[in-house]
């Protein structure tokens, strides 16, 4: 397990494992309409069976090296999820995605997660860019974005189809030597 930072003593990230399968359909059920506005595609994952496939596939992406994904843990309940996806070991890159249960927002956890997971992609990973992704919409994730030293490249006019509509994608970049 890993501690995130001194400040937050009880919080976790450990490595997704199919074990976690009651505990993230769990997360998911609780979480229904928090989830819906920006990762709708997460409430698939709200039954055991589901929840089991996707972190059974998520073990098989890590192995092959194209993604890593962890669960963040508040003691002994799942907050939320953290990865690093369409890793490019040739040009030391990738993109970080991350989700919290409402609850646990506004507290700075996913501050301190998505930096230590930049400390490690930085660092053991060796990598040299990550990219952050988030809807026009997502003033949260647009100012973790921000508080954590990513650079506003540009946007992704109707870059997703978010619950049935296109919107634009805000789209931050963070360098190896950016990241302090």
């Amino acid at each position: 397990m890993h501690l995130i930072s001194s400040k937050f003593p009880d919080i976790s990230i450990v490595p997704t494992i199919v074990e976690h399968a009651s505990a993230l359909a769990l997360l998911v059920q609780n979480n229904r309409e928090h989830l819906q506005n920006y990762l709708p595609a997460v409430l698939q994952l709200a039954s055991l069976d589901d929840a089991r496939a996707y972190l059974q596939r998520a073990s098989e992406r890590a192995a092959s090296g194209e993604t890593r994904e962890w669960h963040i843990f508040a003691g002994t309940v799942l907050c939320g999820s953290i990865r690093l996806k369409e890793i490019d070991d040739d040009d030391r890159k990738a993109k970080i995605g991350y989700y919290l249960a409402q609850q646990f927002q506004g507290r700075g956890i996913a501050s301190a997660a998505v930096a230590a997971i930049l400390d490690h992609a930085f660092g053991e990973l060796k990598l040299n860019r990550i990219e952050l992704q988030c809807a026009a919409g997502n003033q949260a994730s647009i100012a973790l974005a921000e508080r954590l030293g990513f650079r506003h490249e540009g946007v992704l006019r109707q870059g997703e189809l978010l619950n049935g509509v296109f919107v634009d994608l805000h789209v931050y970049g963070l360098l190896h030597a950016e990241f302090t």
